[in-house]
């Protein structure tokens, strides 16, 4: 156990610490979301009361990029991560200015400040993610364009694979696909690429044309910052001409062969009972 005067030292400390939490503050603002090549500003805001500021240390990760120590020459010092550049000029003891950034700088950023004569350390995090749009919008794939009513439509939507990854959604003229309908394979291989893709499989019921007609639309979006569609139109399919007089065909010759057992059996008739009619008349004139 601790003595007395261990204890009252453990919570006067304790007290200290929280008066010092509640006297200092720190904020960060740091961006949730920055597309490729642009530039990224983080800003990290402290009040030390009647502290004394001793250091400003900024990490991605558990990687230390960027230091501020006012007390040493120069005050500025930066640690060499892959892909990050630092704007020296326009970054200072509160704020870091990172240029051109890449997809790889997505993650979580922490502003550490540290004071005296306490050393006490204050800190806040947030996360940011680089964004690369997809270099073109979604593209629809069918088999054909043509179907009845109750054939199964089989479509593929496809888009290059960005960071991160979009979300792919379908539509049939304008309402959302049952996921029942949907089947998902993502980051596959292609000629073009990597490829994020979304498959639908359905049945036609007749009420889904609409003036012979059925729309079909793939969205694309990244975290509300990119919208593509693109959309396809698909037609009901009606009986061929040639189908048509073929059939017409059918049904005049069925006619004609009718009409022709009917005169075959009338010319039979009178081959058989003409010779006894005329025999019969022969007969009563004798």
């Amino acid at each position: 156990m601790l003595s007395l005067r261990n204890q009252i030292a453990f919570v006067l400390s304790l007290l200290f610490i929280k008066e010092l939490e509640s006297a200092s503050k720190i904020s960060v603002r740091i961006p949730s979301y920055v597309q490729a090549g642009e530039t990224a500003d983080l800003t990290c805001s402290y009040y030390l009361d009647s502290n004394a500021l001793y250091s400003v240390k900024w990490y991605k990760g558990r990687h230390e990029f960027y230091r501020y120590m006012p007390g040493e020459t120069p005050p500025v010092k930066t640690f060499p991560i892959k892909g990050m550049k630092i704007n020296m000029t326009a970054s200072d003891h509160v704020r870091v200015v990172l240029e051109d950034v890449a997809a790889s700088l997505t993650g979580q950023y922490l502003c550490e400040v540290t004071m005296t004569p306490t050393y006490f350390a204050l800190a806040e995090a947030a996360y940011m993610t680089i964004i690369e749009f997809p270099s073109r919008g979604p593209q629809i794939q069918v088999e054909r364009k043509e179907y009845h009513a109750g054939d199964m439509v089989t479509a593929s939507c496809t888009v290059p694979t960005s960071s991160p990854t979009p979300a792919l959604a379908w539509y049939i003229n304008d309402e959302p696909v049952s996921d029942v309908y949907i089947s998902r394979l993502q980051d596959f291989s292609s000629t073009e690429g990597n490829q994020t893709r979304l498959d639908i499989r359905f049945p036609i019921m007749q009420p889904q044309f609409k003036v012979g007609k059925i729309q079909l639309k793939c969205l694309a979006t990244i975290a509300g910052l990119y919208w593509e569609t693109t959309e396809l139109t698909l037609h009901e399919e009606h009986p061929k001409l040639s189908q048509v007089l073929q059939d017409e065909e059918v049904g005049v010759s069925s006619v004609v062969s009718s009409n022709s057992m009917a005169l075959f059996s009338q010319i039979m008739f009178f081959q058989m009972f003409l010779p006894l009619s005329i025999l019969f008349m022969i007969a009563s004139t004798l």
